[in-house]
């Protein structure tokens, strides 16, 4: 399927760490309806943690899936704006993400083939030079022309090496006769619940989802039953499998990050008895 196939969609995601206080995402949608106002845009999010590449990553992978095959996402999280940088279009899985060079298509990519493109045709480009906002001045006029069926190669050259960072894998570990998995916390959300990085597929390597009782989660000292809602512990923290497939640690009604001095990259462990 070509680009100019897929283009009928007419769709074009946004994540950014922006906020709405500044009229940064207004101007960006103003370029984006100029090339195309028939273009539908979607925001993903724009409270993005300010500069957090490993969070708008983490956010992208789980969000471009629910979106028809052909979409255009745009993604600026870039603390290296005006830099030697390079400014990139990736397609992927039926998709096609404009973005900084900066590992944003990390999650996205891992274990999938994808084609990578380095921006450099100054046509479709508002400023050749934009050391401040390459995401009103470079991503959003590429997204709008790609949703207009510009094929993708007509913005720059294929490049083989865009910056991917590791997804850090939870470690499996067997210990006298005690299973156990060890990650960490990736993400925080608003309501102050940690998602880890331990995902159902790596519970599923060891025990029936219908079994849930011999499954413990261990943080610092404290370890936690996993339940199936947030409404199932009202009155201690707990952990669940979200909808993403991640365990998730909660406070029902509060915050868990708070409340339990949780952060981003702390350990977490699933305890297995058996």
């Amino acid at each position: 399927m070509t680009l100019s196939e897929a283009s009928s969609s007419k769709i074009i995601t946004l994540t950014t760490d922006f906020g709405y206080s500044d009229p940064f995402v207004g101007q960006m949608k103003g370029v984006i309806l100029s090339i195309n106002p028939d273009v539908k845009i979607v925001d993903i999010t724009h409270e993005i943690e300010n500069h957090c590449i490993e969070d708008a990553s983490f956010v992208l992978y789980n969000s471009y899936k629910y979106f028809p095959e052909g979409t255009v996402h745009v993604v600026v999280v870039d603390p290296g704006v005006g830099s030697s940088r390079r400014a990139i279009i990736i397609q992927t899985d039926g998709h096609y993400f404009v973005m900084p060079d900066n590992g944003l298509i990390s999650y996205v990519v891992k274990n999938k083939s994808f084609k990578a493109v380095k921006i450099e045709n100054k046509k479709y480009i508002l400023k050749d030079k934009s050391p401040t906002f390459q995401g009103r001045d470079v991503f959003a006029p590429v997204a709008g022309w790609l949703s207009k069926g510009v094929n993708i190669e007509e913005f720059g050259s294929e490049i083989e090496n865009p910056v991917i960072f590791p997804i850090q894998e939870p470690e499996i570990k067997s210990i006298k006769g005690k299973r156990k998995i060890k990650g960490r916390i990736i993400y925080i959300d608003k309501f102050g619940n940690a998602i880890t990085n331990i995902n159902i597929k790596h519970l599923q390597e060891f025990y029936s989802l219908k079994d849930i009782s011999v499954i413990r989660i261990k943080i610092g000292r404290l370890y936690l039953p996993i339940v199936k809602c947030y409404s199932e512990s009202p009155n201690k923290p707990a952990a669940l499998i979200n909808s993403d497939d991640y365990i998730e640690i909660f406070v029902y009604k509060n915050k868990a990050s708070k409340i339990l001095n949780l952060s981003k990259n702390k350990p977490v462990e699933v305890v297995i008895d058996g």
